[in-house]
């Protein structure tokens, strides 16, 4: 009896053991703070200029734009045209329009900050010229002078072309011209693109921004003189400008020349290229068929002098090389003609075009 009753005693204290040991260790796995990832934020675009700056593409313009404000919902600055005073201080504006540009982009192109003035300060007036004239007239008998005829006109400036950009466009294509530099613009102005042969080109959508400034549009016909023209800005008031050989419309490039092979004796030509050029001494490779030696090769065009290869490379009798010394004025599309030494020729028609 009493031998059970001891190993009753162990048994119950091994259960206690265990219960304990049980208490003290826990298999909950603990709680790791979870870790929460930082926000991501997007870095704020900062304006490089404020309200009152007056910026420029450089420094020691006689004009320049005045930052009226940035607004940071479009990501974009309204400016206005402001000028020198007589003086060379800023400055005034000459009316009230103003542009809303993007500020990456008018940051790029006005990288100067020239100086800070108070807008609210800037005030609008129109350059005059005032020209005074006094007059006195003597009286022979008595050596005293009448009173003097004092008479005061105001007169505009006449307009001056200086500039133009873009200055070159395709046929077939409206050309969107940003800015035609110069002085004496008036509002009203009407702007044209002429030839001596009488042909014109009526801008459309003209803005006089400023005296100095004037945006429009030329739409070119596909079929206008290729070459250049000048252009005529005319003010309401009857003065106009006339800039010379200022705008150049140039053959598209996107749209292919009609071709046809016209051939004398067996020269036959399939292509030329390139089909055109924009440099003074293009080479070009031509295709096609019976080339000999000492072929020759030109370009004709109806009331132009012909242009003579000055140098050729008969590489094969299908395929030659030469080079055009291309004269000042030849813009336009032209006929290429190859002859042989025996007199036999080849025309391709309407196949090469210069854009200089």
């Amino acid at each position: 009896m009493k031998r059970i009753s001891g190993l009753v005693i162990v048994i119950l204290v091994l259960l206690f053991a265990a219960v304990l040991i049980a208490g003290c260790t826990d298999s909950t796995p603990a709680t790791t703070p979870s870790v929460q990832p930082s926000p991501t934020t997007t870095p704020e675009t900062t304006a490089l200029y404020i309200a009152g700056d007056i910026v420029s593409p450089k420094s020691g313009a006689e004009t320049g734009w005045l930052i009226l404000k940035y607004d940071s919902g479009t990501d974009s600055y309204e400016r206005a045209f402001i000028y020198r005073n007589t003086d060379g201080s800023w400055g005034y504006r000459v009316n009230a329009l103003t542009e809303t540009l993007t500020r990456p982009i008018l940051e790029k192109v006005n990288a100067v900050k020239v100086t800070h003035v108070d807008p609210s300060q800037v005030p609008l007036k129109q350059p005059a010229v005032t020209t005074s004239i006094m007059t006195a007239a003597i009286t022979p008998s008595t050596g005293t002078a009448t009173t003097p005829a004092v008479t005061a006109t105001t007169s505009t400036i006449a307009p001056k072309i200086k500039g133009i950009a873009p200055e070159n466009g395709y046929v077939g294509t409206s050309v969107s011209i940003t800015d035609i530099l110069g002085d004496g613009f008036q509002s009203g102005a009407t702007v044209k693109l002429v030839r001596s042969d009488g042909s014109n080109i009526s801008a459309t959508n003209v803005n006089v921004f400023s005296p100095a400034h004037i945006s429009c549009t030329f739409s070119l016909p596909s079929d206008a003189v290729i070459g250049v023209w000048d252009i005529i800005v005319s003010n309401p008031d009857g003065q106009s400008s006339r800039y010379s050989n200022g705008f150049t419309v140039r053959v598209n490039p996107s749209v292919t020349a009609t071709t046809t092979t016209s051939s004398t004796g067996g020269i036959d030509i399939t292509s030329i290229n390139p089909a055109s050029t924009y440099s003074n001494y293009p080479a070009v490779t031509i295709f096609g068929s019976n080339f000999k030696n000492n072929i020759a090769c030109k370009l004709t065009r109806s009331g132009n002098a012909d242009i003579t290869a000055s140098y050729v490379s008969r590489t094969s009798e299908t395929q030659m090389q030469c080079y055009f010394p291309i004269p000042t004025g030849s813009f336009g599309t032209w006929n290429l003609v190859l002859t042989n030494t025996d007199g036999t020729t080849g025309t391709l028609t309407n196949s090469f075009s210069i854009n200089i």
